[in-house]
């Protein structure tokens, strides 16, 4: 029974050995008594061909001395199992690199090692690509000019490279193991913006570009634009990468740029000011010339040319000071009719035109047409029809005026006509253009046009320049602008002014990059401006106090609420379920 049993499991053994799929071989006295299928493919032999083989004269003789002195110290082990790396000569002198593991057994009665042989060249390739692959990552990460730092969860830093160090002031022993924090300076108002953005960081947010300030070790604070991402580990936690680019001379840079552009606009301001006063003093003398004392025809002539140049230069003041005005603190948009802007309009563009007659063709009347408009908004009309009147080469200037609702009434098209020398078309585009970069500057003859651009654009309409007769630019010009019509807000159901409110901070690093992205957002999706309210809680006259909002930039789409630094998918998913809501308005 005994011997039966014996020769069912040497049975049971051979055919396990002939199914692996690595090789198997038994070796008694070094060698090869049996080899499965898999190892003799894995050579390119056949059939019995390696049996009596010796094992080591398979082995890559370069490589022999090492597989030998391996070899001995496994078989003189008590349990005579380990693991041996070789490289062996294929049968068509391919090197093949394996890793053997043995086994004592007894074969045929006789004690004998079992080899299992595992074939790892291409494992072994992508061990040396990875290794290649660290050994690159490493010498960029450590000779990169950018600062890393690698965090927790929690905001202590793990890892950090030369850069890092180099930009703080500090050795790596001194930084690992400290919280990112404890590198922010003390006075509150960096403190403050720094906590933010590591508030926004350690939330597994992806930042791009936020500039915030961090503290050498020397007390020197030192302005940097932070890019963060969450780095991704199956076998650890999860980690933050934080890259720091050093801005220190761009800032200094900024800083003297907004010094000298304010000093410049200081200036500007008080010779315009002064200025005007100058022309309205001189004005008042030559009118008063004019109609107490009688002077010969040519000197009345040329005191008219005079009074009109100056009347020219104050008009170029006013046209300069409503450019800087709207820059810095724009008036308010409001409800405004057409009709009393645009008969003042033409009053004041007739009268400087004493020897000129100005005949007027419109269909604006009174309360017809209301508009997003604001006080100012006759001097964009006064500059169109003002212009017509300087460029007509005739005594008698006819201007035709009409205005027209679209956009099933969202809109408001007003065309003004003349018959004047026209604008050529390679001219066209650029008109409107006086002030930007110098490329996109048209030189010319007064701002009266490019306030008529800067006004429309900031009531949210455009404005563009066609010939009168289309092909013919020298039959006349047609100067078109569209301005928003004023829709009356309805009372939402919910008792809100709006169905968007967007809380803000003059202190709030993230409030202007969000602010941002909402109104993006919005006007990818068609949502009027006026939907949104606006809150800065540092307003006293808002009545929100602070412990009232969880945190800042915070917005409020219907029942949907965002905080800090929000994405575009997010706002658009917001607003996406608000444009599907009954009570959403239409206008």
């Amino acid at each position: 029974m005994n011997g039966d049993r014996k020769q069912l499991l040497d049975g049971l053994h051979r055919k396990v050995i002939e199914k692996a799929n690595d090789g198997i071989v038994v070796l008694k006295d070094e060698k090869i008594v049996l080899s499965n299928h898999a190892f003799v493919a894995m050579l390119d032999y056949e059939g019995s061909e390696l049996e009596g083989t010796r094992f080591e004269d398979l082995v890559e003789p370069s490589r022999i001395h090492e597989y030998r002195d391996r070899w001995e110290s496994i078989v003189h082990q008590e349990d005579s199992t380990g693991t041996i790396r070789a490289r062996l000569l294929t049968k068509r002198k391919r090197i093949l690199n394996v890793e053997m593991n043995t086994a004592k057994l007894d074969f045929e009665g006789e004690p004998a090692l079992v080899t299992v042989v595992r074939d790892v060249s291409e494992r072994m390739t992508l061990e040396a690509a990875v290794e290649e692959s660290e050994a690159r990552y490493r010498t960029l990460y450590e000779s990169s000019p950018i600062a890393y730092f690698t965090l927790s969860a929690r905001g202590t830093v793990q890892q950090v490279n030369n850069a890092a160090e180099k930009l703080l002031g500090y050795s790596e022993e001194n930084m690992i193991r400290r919280n990112i924090s404890a590198f922010l300076p003390k006075d509150e108002k960096a403190n403050v913006m720094g906590n933010q953005v590591i508030a926004e960081i350690l939330q597994g947010k992806n930042l791009e570009d936020i500039e915030m300030q961090l503290q050498h070790a020397k007390g020197k604070k030192v302005w940097v634009s932070v890019t963060s991402s969450v780095l991704s580990d199956s076998i650890q936690s999860s980690s933050i990468g934080l890259m720091a680019l050093e801005i220190d001379r761009r800032k200094v840079a900024e800083s003297r740029e907004v010094e000298e552009r304010e000093r410049a606009n200081l200036y500007l301001e008080v010779m315009t000011h002064d200025l005007n006063n100058i022309n309205q003093s001189a004005l008042f003398t030559m009118e008063l010339l004019t109609t107490t004392v009688e002077l010969p025809e040519n000197l009345e002539s040329v005191l008219t040319e005079t009074s009109w140049n100056v009347r020219r230069a104050a008009r170029m003041i006013a046209n300069m000071r409503a450019i800087i005005t709207l820059k810095h603190s724009p008036p308010k948009r409001s409800k405004t009719d057409l009709y009393p802007h645009f008969e003042r309009a033409a009053a004041d563009a007739d009268r400087d035109f004493s020897w000129k007659t100005l005949n007027i063709n419109s269909n604006i009347k009174d309360d017809e047409f209301e508009i997003v408009g604001h006080m100012y908004l006759w001097s964009v009309f006064f500059n169109i029809i003002h212009n017509s009147m300087m460029y007509s080469r005739d005594d008698e200037v006819t201007v035709n005026v009409s205005a027209t609702k679209v956009d099933s009434g969202r809109m408001v098209r007003i065309e003004f006509e003349d018959y004047g020398p026209g604008i050529p078309d390679n001219m066209k585009q650029y008109i409107f253009k006086r002030t930007g970069s110098p490329e996109a500057q048209i030189v010319g003859r007064g701002l009266g046009l490019t306030v008529v651009d800067h006004y429309v654009t900031h009531l949210g309409g455009t404005v563009w320049v066609e010939d009168r007769i289309e092909g013919d630019h020298s039959q006349g010009t047609r100067i078109v602008m569209l301005l928003p019509s004023w829709v009356e807000k309805k009372d939402l159901p919910c008792g809100r002014v709006t169905c968007i409110t967007f809380y803000k901070s003059d202190h709030c690093l993230f409030c202007e990059p969000t602010y941002d992205i909402l109104m993006m957002v919005l006007n990818e999706m068609n949502v009027p401006n006026h939907h949104v309210e606006v809150i800065n809680v540092d307003d006293p006259s808002a009545g929100i106090s602070d412990g009232e909002l969880p945190m800042l930039p915070f917005i409020k789409i219907c029942d949907v609420e965002l905080t800090g630094l929000v994405s575009d998918d997010q706002v658009r998913s917001a607003v996406m379920a608000l444009l599907m809501k009954d009570c959403y308005p239409d206008l």
